[in-house]
């Protein structure tokens, strides 16, 4: 089988976890790519690999969505974090995992990505992905900024907040969850926008459909773009970003043995126990 293994250059213990697997999926026969999900010639580097095993927290599972989902490779988490709600095994229990998937005893689960797309005049000046979660926010002053919003190009309403999330299913857990947005399950294509901190303004979540599509007018700066809180983009008065579900999924890679959404959640987020 083929299989490439990603860790973030800057996260040592990543590193010599991955280097550690690296040794054993190659030592069991498979072929290895190893990679850095920083590296400006990934897709080289990935090449024809039936499955990324990536080792780190959320956090990096969230940049190797990005940068992996449009290269069609499914994605194994290998929590090395504090939550690893987007994990899939342990570095303990990464052998006993590779040995289902090796086996072909495993599945890929698709998870919606959001396209977002910031628009300077006529001009394209941003085109990003994002597992779980667009942000629009205020920028570097501690104030309330306004943003026109538009669904299917249908005015909505003009928020005044501290910015809107526009989250995923997968984001739902996440950002949107801690501001009062809906728990939407992970299998669910619907995705949802929740303002943060509103004033005088519409207060509660919206939850769209499949196919639409929400644009933002920015109104006041400063104010910031954000996707997935690691890729940021300063705005300006009269910028437009459009937000819609991509046709690119990312493919979490599921075996039997694996806690199902609903166990984890309880655990993780309800902090109910098992």
């Amino acid at each position: 089988m083929r299989f490439a293994v990603c860790a973030r250059p800057d996260r040592e213990p990543a590193m010599r976890a991955g280097a550690g697997a690296t040794a054993y999926l190659r030592a069991a026969g498979h072929e290895v790519a190893a990679v850095s999900l920083d590296s400006r010639t990934l897709e080289d580097e990935v090449g024809n690999a039936d499955v990324a095993c990536v080792f780190g927290g959320d956090g990096t599972m969230l940049r190797a969505a990005r940068a992996l989902a449009p290269l069609g490779v499914a994605l194994l988490g290998v929590n090395l974090g504090r939550l690893g709600f987007l994990s899939g095994t342990t570095v303990d229990g990464f052998e006993r995992t590779i040995v289902d998937v090796a086996a072909g005893r495993y599945e890929t689960e698709d998870r919606t990505l959001l396209d977002a797309r910031l628009w300077r005049g006529d001009e394209e000046a941003v085109h990003a992905l994002a597992l779980n979660d667009v942000v629009v926010a205020r920028g570097e002053f501690v104030r309330s900024i306004h943003l026109d919003v538009r669904i299917d190009g249908e005015p909505f309403t003009v928020y005044w907040s501290d910015g809107l999330i526009v989250a995923t299913a997968t984001g739902s857990t996440a950002y949107g969850f801690s501001v009062g947005g809906p728990l939407i399950l992970p299998h669910s294509r619907a995705f949802m926008m929740v303002p943060i901190a509103p004033h005088l303004s519409f207060g509660n979540a919206v939850v769209l459909e499949r196919d639409q599509m929400l644009s933002f007018g920015v109104l006041d700066e400063p104010a910031r773009l954000s996707c997935d809180g690691q890729e940021e983009h300063a705005l300006r008065v009269g910028d437009r970003i459009e937000v819609c579900r991509s046709a690119t999924v990312a493919r979490f890679v599921r075996t039997a043995t694996m806690p199902p959404f609903l166990s984890l959640l309880r655990q993780k987020i309800l902090k109910e126990g098992n």
